[in-house]
């Protein structure tokens, strides 16, 4: 499932305040697993791209 990022928002600020996973999952209407994943991560931007190896 992929969540928006005004969901992510949501979850990290409510798990920032100590909402419980399982409370923020029913509160947005998401899955724990996916709360779980958002509110563990650090950083929500994409990886940066690799440099082309030089010869």
């Amino acid at each position: 499932m992929t969540v928006p990022l005004d969901m992510r928002n949501d979850i990290r600020s409510m798990d920032a305040d100590g909402v419980p996973n399982a409370e923020i999952a029913r509160r947005i209407h998401a899955s724990r697993n996916a709360v779980a994943k958002y509110a563990d991560m650090e950083d929500m931007s994409p990886a940066p791209p690799l440099p082309a190896e030089r010869r």
